[in-house]
């Protein structure tokens, strides 16, 4: 049984995605459809090369105490040969449980990291606090279970941050779009609003994000209370949705109700 209420450390990857309650990630597939919420949720979706990246890049990063034991780094053999399917079937038996990565896609994520440890100020953001802080809920307007994992949280300094890898450009004009895109709005305020549910205190939020191609440029953006506030009228809404579509026990609803609508000019 995971506690409400609490930060908890230590807790895997693995086991917070398997809890029920709903996240982020849930409200944003909220907010296209219950339907589409609805078969995410009974048919997860295999990691993608990116997201792949992603996590490996977290880990270096955020976590590079625990690295060695969640990867092995190798040139992977190709399997078009006898040989190399020898070569690779060796190599996967000296996994022990750890996530198989290209030397290739290593040697980026260290250079990405190493532009990230020039900057001085995402070297003090990322100091003095805990990385992959998970935290439980229930929303008391919905009575909705909730949950939010926090890349890395300073508690006495008062802010969250978030990590992101990313194919597009970093800069500001562009990651607006991609915040509004991908609702990033809606995270923060949600990871803002749980852990301060917790710690009685408010809570800043920043995104560092870096892009995936060289020279890996990058920017450390903090959220603003007015766009926090967007983000949160946004998961509000998300619950809203849940709450009647669980109530009603029917998920599987089509577009405007499957009712027939005129297009016009």
């Amino acid at each position: 049984m995971i506690e409400q209420n609490k930060i908890i450390s230590n807790l895997s990857n693995t086991d917070y995605h398997k809890h029920h309650a709903i996240s982020s990630s849930n409200c944003k597939d909220l907010l296209i459809s219950p339907w589409s919420y609805h078969h995410k949720k009974h048919n997860p979706i295999q990691p993608s090369p990116a997201m792949k990246f992603g996590t490996m890049f977290h880990s270096l990063v955020l976590e590079p105490q625990l690295f060695d034991k969640e990867y092995l780094v190798a040139d992977i053999p190709k399997r078009n040969t006898k040989q190399g399917k020898l070569d690779y079937q060796e190599l996967i038996e000296k996994l022990n449980d750890r996530v198989l990565v290209n030397t290739d896609d290593f040697l980026k994520a260290q250079d990405m990291r190493y532009n990230l440890e020039k900057n001085n100020f995402v070297q003090t953001l990322l100091s003095s606090g805990q990385a992959e802080q998970s935290i439980f809920w229930t929303d008391e307007t919905t009575q909705t279970p909730c949950k939010a994992r926090a890349d890395y949280i300073n508690i006495d300094r008062g802010y969250i941050v978030d990590l992101k890898t990313t194919s597009s450009l970093a800069d500001d004009i562009n990651f607006k779009y991609t915040t509004r895109q991908y609702n990033y709005d809606l995270s923060a305020a949600l990871y803002v609003d749980g852990f301060q549910k917790v710690l009685d205190k408010p809570l800043d939020f920043f995104i560092v994000v870096i892009e995936k191609d060289a020279p890996y440029n990058y920017s450390i953006f903090k959220f603003s209370s007015e766009l926090l506030e967007i983000g949160r009228a946004k998961y509000n809404n998300a619950l809203s949705v849940y709450e009647k579509a669980n109530k009603n026990g029917v998920f599987n609803v089509p577009y405007n109700g499957g009712n027939l609508l005129e297009l016009v000019a």
